[in-house]
């Protein structure tokens, strides 16, 4: 697990495909990641790699817009593409 969902006291976003019951892509958690989603990264440990600051933001969506990066590609191998 990546140290963004270890800390409660920043902002963090999740940038990973919507994951049905668990996470919507670019969710932003205030509070920590929910336990839904926090399993789910214990079976698919590079999701929490794709939970990021929220001042990271704007550049994980730059890359993901531009189709190159480590989020965009993170999110390529998450998603099996």
């Amino acid at each position: 697990m990546s140290k963004t969902t270890k800390s409660t006291s920043k902002a963090v976003v999740y940038c990973g495909p919507t994951i049905p019951g668990a996470a919507k892509q670019y969710t932003v958690y205030k509070n920590g990641v929910t336990a839904a989603l926090k399993e789910k990264i214990l079976c698919t440990p590079a999701l929490g790699s794709l939970i990021v600051p929220l001042e990271e933001l704007p550049d994980v969506m730059r890359q993901m817009r531009a189709e190159s990066g480590y989020i965009y590609a993170l999110y390529q191998a998450v998603t099996g593409q």
